[in-house]
């Protein structure tokens, strides 16, 4: 499957032409709806959701995660993992999904890692794969189960497609409902504004937009055959400059 862990380890994370007209036509029809919110805002009925009531797993494996991920000491990437977490878990609420809050967790906390720490996995298309490796390094020191350990692999190298495919387990969907809501503003409307105040005052944005922006283009440069490239071409960074998110 296009964007999966074992689809980035067997392609190394480079697509096809054949790969990337699929992905084209599936991000086609969420982008316009994207838009077309952005340009003709609608107001919508939301659900509170009690950000001081969502409870982190407190667990060795997750405390790494957190570990590594402040590693980076890049403080607009640290905060944007959290915020991803928090608006996923505001999702799975809007919809009333079942999910493993650990494994959502520690997949939100290391999906962007591969961005920062490029030398471990120099022969891969795409850095979500150097991520996904070095999550399932990290799971497989702490003896963390096989089948949770591949699903926190397959949500950080899915996120990337640019659409939720809602077979998917709800912990992948929510990884890239969750990038996507902070990323470009997506289905940000759905979310109750005190839980937007509360997220973006926990987690303030640092400049996100410009940072990110700027970490697509260097991933462009050393991955020219990426999703990451082909999303960009489509207009990604055109839609982070429409982000409903100041900075």
């Amino acid at each position: 499957m296009l964007g999966s862990y074992h689809w980035a380890q067997e392609k190394r994370g480079q697509m096809t032409l054949k790969e990337k007209l699929y992905l084209l036509q599936k991000t086609f029809i969420p982008t316009t709806q994207h838009l077309l919110q952005h340009l003709l805002p609608k107001q919508r009925e939301t659900i509170f959701i009690d950000f001081n009531k969502i409870i982190l797993p407190d667990s060795t494996l997750v405390k790494a995660a957190i570990e590594q991920l402040e590693e980076t000491k890049k403080t607009s990437l640290i905060y944007h993992s959290w915020r991803s977490y928090f608006w996923g878990i505001a999702f799975s609420q809007i919809h009333g999904w079942q999910y493993d809050n650990e494994a959502f967790l520690v997949a939100t906390l290391l999906h962007d890692i591969g961005l920062i720490d490029q030398h471990k996995t120099s022969n891969c298309q795409c850095f979500t794969l150097n991520s996904a490796m070095q999550a399932e390094q990290l799971c497989k020191y702490h003896h963390y189960p096989k089948e949770k350990t591949d699903l926190i692999a397959d949500a950080i190298c899915l996120h990337m497609n640019g659409f939720a495919d809602m077979s998917q387990p709800k912990e992948v969907i929510m990884l890239q409902k969750g990038t996507s809501c902070d990323v470009i503003g997506s289905e940000l409307h759905l979310i109750d504004k005190q839980f937007q105040k509360q997220c973006l005052e926990n987690y303030p944005r640092e400049k996100f937009n410009t940072s990110f922006k700027a970490y697509i283009q260097e991933e462009i440069k050393r991955h020219p055959h990426s999703r990451t490239a082909f999303l960009n071409k489509l207009g990604l960074s055109n839609l982070i400059q429409l982000s409903p998110f100041k900075e």
